[in-house]
């Protein structure tokens, strides 16, 4: 063992010790942190053993390589950790705060600008259809060109952005400057958790990634409230100036104590999946979009839809030929990865499409304000937050076919009494559907997820991660568009025109045709939750099934 030290070298059972050695003589503490293992070796004579000499030994490999910290090393590198965790939380909470508080604003938007709520809409997608298109990308530039600088650069991008946003004198610019947010996003979400995976201790790594993840929900709880406050109280602009300081003091701190990593692996960048993906799934929605305005038979319409099909071709084709495909195709061959996949896009989409069309419903038709539309839409988030992990442990011991189908037809019996809902419900009659319909995402979500995790082996799961948060995007997206396509038809085929539909007045003028079109749109998107039901009845039981 002598001269695998001296050559710098130690053996494989060295390694994984940690010695403190004192070489004036006094005892001599061995642990052994795989096994925790602790025994003590008194050196009594002048002469040390054999083992002992070994202990020695390794213990001087450590100290010359910096392997053993002093009291204080270890205070400034837990003091460093926490930083860490702080930056990439603050970034986690800002992403969903801005996620959430833009909802409640949509129909202050609408009558700022003048503007159809079909246009507006172009907010929320916009903010999809770059995530969708460019997150895993990030993910893997920070893996090759260092996380801490595509992190810090895209704090930047996002506080820019931000600025401009609440500067906007127009719908476009206001969607451009969100696009360019998105981007910042993007890489803020991308790199955020693999920072805290490469800079944490293994041992705190698990309540690091969980504490983020906590950040995130707390933003996204917090979102509808304090956007719904500000609009009240000081206007919508500052849903956008509020990222601002928390941007900033996030910058700073991941510029100043996160240290720089590259994986060693250069793995390949599918910028032309990226560029497939994003394109794909913006002419869809698109097409969507334009539908009830030029008819099925316009050339715009046919053209979007027929470039969108195109374009999802050459993906496959693409997809199936790169050595590092955003979409792992492979992994569908699993019944039960590719039941989840399509429970989760059918699910994302419907509960994507109504929060979208809820606080139109609640502040244009119900009266409501915005500090209150934003606390009555909290409510499915705080049953989702307390059930999530008992549905996850449930998982562990019923599986996921069982709790993913329930979870989908309490998400459709909620859906149902949204859609029932009148001009005079009280505020339980509208909170109630709400909160079941969180019980049904919790018991949905947490078990599909796992189970997806579980279908695919351990040197895919990165990529299976990236494709679920690529379907929950893609599917919000298709259901916003969905949503507002519908809805608009509905009320276009009642004999109101665009400007009519975009006024809260008349909302509360005609009450009947826009409490209808709302009801019937909510009843079309809930056969989509019940073909959600059908596929997470046909997975199987278990990730070998």
């Amino acid at each position: 063992m002598q001269d695998n030290f001296s050559r710098g070298n130690p053996s494989q059972e060295s390694t994984a010790a940690i010695v403190d050695v004192n070489l004036a003589g006094r005892p001599l503490v061995f642990m052994n942190v795989d096994r925790r293992l602790r025994c003590q070796i008194a050196l009594t004579r002048s002469q040390p053993t054999r083992a002992e000499q070994d202990v020695l030994d390794y213990g001087k490999y450590r100290e010359k390589n910096r392997l053993i910290k002093t009291p204080d090393e270890i205070a400034v590198s837990r003091r460093s950790a926490r930083l860490i965790l702080l930056s990439v939380s603050i970034g986690q909470t800002i992403v969903g705060v801005d996620q959430r508080a833009i909802t409640v604003a949509l129909p202050t938007l609408t009558e700022t600008f003048h503007t159809a709520f079909t246009t507006i809409q172009w907010t929320v997608l916009v903010y999809d259809l770059v995530l969708i298109g460019l997150i895993i990308t990030m993910g893997r530039l920070g893996d090759l060109y260092g996380r801490r600088r595509f992190y810090s650069i895209g704090f930047l991008i996002f506080v820019t952005a931000s600025a401009i946003c609440g500067l906007s004198q127009t719908t476009g610019h206001l969607i451009f400057f969100r696009a360019l947010q998105a981007i910042g996003g993007s890489m803020i979400a991308a790199n955020g958790r693999a920072i805290v995976s490469v800079n944490l201790p293994r041992e705190e790594r698990g309540r690091a990634l969980g504490l983020t993840s906590t950040a995130f929900h707390i933003g996204f709880l917090t979102g509808p409230s304090l956007g719904g406050f500000l609009i009240d109280t000081i206007g919508w602009r500052w849903i956008f100036y509020i990222n601002l300081p928390f941007s900033l003091c996030g910058a700073y701190l991941a510029w100043k104590v996160v240290p720089e990593t590259r994986s060693k692996e250069k793995t390949g960048i599918d910028i032309p999946g990226a560029i497939l993906l994003l394109l794909g799934n913006a002419l869809f929605i698109y097409a969507i979009d334009q539908l009830p305005r030029v008819g099925w038979r316009h050339p715009v319409f046919l053209s979007c839809l027929a470039l969108s099909l195109v374009g999802l071709i050459f993906l496959l084709r693409t997809e199936s030929r790169a050595t590092t495909p955003i979409l792992n195709l492979s992994m569908f061959r699993s019944r039960l990865f590719s039941a989840g996949i399509i429970s989760l896009f059918l699910v994302s989409g419907t509960l994507s499409a109504i929060n979208f069309l809820l606080p139109f419903f609640l502040q244009n038709l119900l009266g409501y304000s915005p500090s209150q539309v934003g606390w009555i839409i909290v409510a499915d988030s705080v049953i989702i937050m307390i059930m999530a992990p008992i549905a996850g442990s449930w998982s562990d011991r019923l599986g996921s076919r069982l709790l993913c189908t329930i979870g989908c037809a309490v998400i459709v019996v909620a859906q149902f009494f949204l859609a029932s809902l009148s001009t005079d419900a009280s505020l339980i009659r509208i909170i109630f559907p709400l909160a079941l319909w969180g019980v049904g995402w919790a018991l949905f979500n947490a078990p599909n997820q796992s189970s997806m995790l579980g279908a695919v082996s351990p040197v895919t799961i990165g990529a299976a991660a990236g494709m679920i948060a690529t379907t929950a995007r893609a599917g919000g997206a298709m259901g916003v568009a969905l949503s507002a396509t519908l809805f608009g038809y509905l009320l276009a085929a009642a004999g109101l025109s665009s400007s009519q539909i975009a006024s809260a007045a008349n909302w509360r003028a005609a009450p009947e045709i826009f409490m209808s079109s709302f009801s019937w749109t909510i009843y079309v998107l809930n056969f989509c939750t019940l073909l959600a039901v059908v596929s997470s009845a046909i997975r199987g039981k278990r990730a070998d099934q």
